[in-house]
């Protein structure tokens, strides 16, 4: 195998990594590239203000899932359904510093006091699927794909 040729399939592999990053991570609210992209306006005297266009698709519908930890515990339900193909968020609002894991998906977010977890991502696995505060190993819900 020639030397270049030994160089050239790690470089690849970490470009590709690198690209897969980019593209799934969750997190912001645009990373999925569905919904408004922020611009910066436009500042010409002669310009008028512009208007949504009427072609513009809307944001699917997405299903949310708010779960709270207080005090050691799950304020509310332990156990959701949804179907799979649905876009789902699960956001996590916790009184701990911790990792929120959903396994299965292996989705992770970093939740504080201050700032809830959130994981976007489209059901495409059906199952069911534990959500937990990684560190603690505290199960916070079982989430269950049907097919």
């Amino acid at each position: 195998m020639k030397p270049w040729t030994r160089l050239a399939i790690p470089v690849a592999s970490v470009v590709v990594l690198v690209g897969l990053f980019v593209l799934l991570r969750p997190g912001d609210d645009n990373a999925d590239g569905v919904g408004p992209t922020p611009t910066s306006p436009t500042s010409s005297p002669s310009s008028t203000p512009a208007s949504p266009s009427p072609t513009q698709s809307p944001v699917p519908d997405r299903t949310v899932i708010e779960v709270t930890y207080r005090d050691g515990a799950v304020q509310g339900p332990t156990s959701f359904t949804v179907t799979q193909g649905d876009r789902v968020r699960i956001v996590v609002d916790a009184d701990v510093s911790d990792e929120v894991h959903l396994h299965g998906y292996d989705l992770m977010a970093d939740v504080t006091p201050e700032d809830p977890a959130r994981i976007d991502f489209v059901a495409n696995a059906a199952g069911v699927f534990e959500v937990e505060l990684e560190d603690a190993g505290e199960l916070l819900f079982e989430l269950e794909i049907f097919p």
